[in-house]
């Protein structure tokens, strides 16, 4: 094949990208910075100085109701839900905006602190409207739970409530029940303090006051979808999700956003083989309570309809053992080129390169193209594992434009996708049919039709793995369901493609995943991974669960 060029490829250092900064410090203590002791409920508590008494209140275990407050936002303190009892302060005080001191004696549920809860879910329900069966919000409502737990009496308001506008298109994304909104305020500061683009405000006063888009605006932001996380009722919802299934009956499994190189942590919301949803999860070293609305729907790469169930070869369904005999006969002793992928995982592109070896094939790193970016969490980037991909390829991997030219002028045999993303042209799929082309597919598209060969892969939502994002640090994904059919993980179906010729076992994609995490056992990524190959942890029951990041 004669001296293999080398790429000259994306810059792959790791890039300083912290998370968004939340302005309300987390209660737990830091080495090396200056902490307070103080009594909660009569139990002493030592907290990390500067935190507010709700947040050293939850290290305590007490979950002080409240409404307002974010850990990710400024504080408002005007939903009053949240006071506590504090002596020597006389009136009581809300928790979320008063700060920790030594010898601070609080009190957060006592008679007058539970009559003051009692009192002021009341006034927040004065003019609510119970329609919590048709709304998105109910089983993962805050002002349901909270109704639950303090107040769960019956109406004294005997009078009309008040009415206000109902199924508002305001943005792209949201449709606004302004009759359910308690004028908690967090939207406003969200888009005011995150994204700065300031479309929301609350116009009127008293009970006739509202939230609205401010004129001659439209809620179009990137992180527009935050704001449906973040609302404590329903009120805000989003067009996508809306009355598409109740919240309880969905499952909730911990991943990482596939959608670009930043790895934002969050959870897929599944009823069996279904996804719904993708929603932030909190990770303060990468994308802090937030993510983009361009991430959230990557699940709909996952509809079971584009799915691919088996292997075929020359358009006839085989069996997956017996295809990947076919394929090793077909690939035995051919000037091949093989193709990582940056939307893998670190596991498959590491099986590949293995792979690469035996065959003595010339390797290229294909992804999706370029995109959007921010100063927030958007990456130019769009793929989960470019530095995975390249690092697995190694020094001799070659520039992606090179392989376009060398399969259109047929300057190989035979050659390898490791995965049907990345753009390949017209020209270029057309010339497959006479190649020994072979994908390892988990969904139906151009590139996977053009192929004479296709290998049932197992999507993101399947399998155990890691991705290397633009920080390098290790990512993990984890299944939601079982690979349905013959479906298998790609580092799998590699590993028996590689044995099919002859060569070494590399082991399976859980003993790779394992070295992965040995080789990061330093790192959280490389600690997650290790803790979920020995004990993995089941899925979430939604209803169970009232995350603090959905409200």
């Amino acid at each position: 094949m004669g001296p293999t060029p080398v790429s000259m490829g994306p810059d792959l250092s790791p890039v300083d990208a912290p998370a968004p900064a939340s302005p309300n410090l987390a209660a737990e203590p830091v080495e090396g910075e200056a902490t307070v002791t103080l009594s909660i409920d009569g139990a002493p508590i030592t907290v990390r100085k500067g935190t507010n008494v709700l947040e050293a209140a939850k290290l305590a275990g007490e979950d002080i109701c409240h409404f307002c407050y974010h850990q990710g936002l400024s504080i408002a303190a005007s939903c009053r839900q949240c006071l506590v009892e504090i002596d020597g302060m006389g009136k009581l005080q809300p928790s979320c905006q008063v700060s920790v001191r030594d010898e601070m004696v609080v009190h957060t549920k006592n008679d007058r602190v539970k009559q003051a809860r009692h009192d002021l879910l009341e006034f927040t329900l004065k003019n609510h409207p119970i329609d919590c069966p048709i709304c998105d919000k109910a089983g993962e409502c805050t002002l349901q739970r909270h109704y639950m737990d303090h107040d769960h009496t019956l109406t004294r308001v005997d009078v009309p409530k008040i009415r206000k506008p109902k199924h508002k298109d305001i943005g792209r994304e949201i449709v606004l029940d302004a009759e359910r909104c308690i004028l908690c305020s967090r939207c406003v500061r969200f888009c005011e303090e995150l994204p700065e683009t300031g479309e929301l405000t609350m116009l009127r006063r008293g009970d006739r006051e509202l939230l609205d888009i401010s004129d001659g605006h439209r809620l179009d932001n990137a992180y527009s979808i935050n704001v449906v996380d973040i609302c404590p009722v329903g009120a805000l919802t989003s067009k996508d999700f809306r009355f598409s299934i109740r919240t309880w009956e969905l499952a909730s499994t911990d991943t990482t956003c596939p959608g670009c190189a930043t790895g934002c942590s969050v959870e897929l919301h599944t009823k069996h083989e279904q996804a719904y949803r993708v929603v932030p999860r909190f990770d303060g070293d990468v994308n802090g309570h937030w993510m983009c609305d361009e991430g959230r729907y990557t699940y709909k790469e996952l509809e079971p309809e584009t799915r691919t169930q088996a292997a075929s070869v020359d358009g006839k369904v085989l069996p997956v053992d017996q295809a990947i005999e076919t394929t090793a006969k077909r690939l035995h002793g051919k000037n091949t080129a093989v193709v990582f992928s940056s939307t893998a995982t670190n596991e498959a592109n590491l099986a590949l390169a293995a792979l690469a070896e035996h065959l003595d094939a010339d390797r290229f790193v294909l992804g999706r193209p370029p995109g959007k970016a921010d100063a927030m969490l958007r990456d130019v980037d769009k793929n989960p594992n470019t530095r995975g991909a390249h690092g697995a390829a190694g020094d001799r991997v070659r520039h992606e434009a090179e392989l376009s030219l060398q399969l259109a002028g047929r300057a190989y045999e035979a050659v390898v996708f490791l995965d049907d993303e990345g753009e390949v042209s017209q020209v270029v799929r057309s010339s497959l049919s006479s190649l020994t082309s072979v994908i390892l597919s988990d969904r139906k598209n151009d590139l996977s039709d053009a192929c004479n060969i296709r290998l049932p892969a197992a999507s993101w939502a399947e399998i155990l793995g890691s991705y290397t994002n633009r920080q390098g640090a290790l990512r993990i994904i984890r299944p939601a369901w079982r690979p349905e059919g013959d479906r298998r993980p790609r580092a799998d179906l590699v590993r028996e493609l590689l044995l099919a010729l002859g060569g070494k076992d590399i082991g399976t994609g859980r003993e790779q995943s394992r070295a992965l995490a040995e080789a990061h056992d330093h790192t959280p990524g490389g600690v997650e991974l290790s803790s979920l190959l020995q004990d993995p942890k089941p899925s979430r029951p939604r209803l169970l669960r009232f995350g603090n990041s959905r409200g």
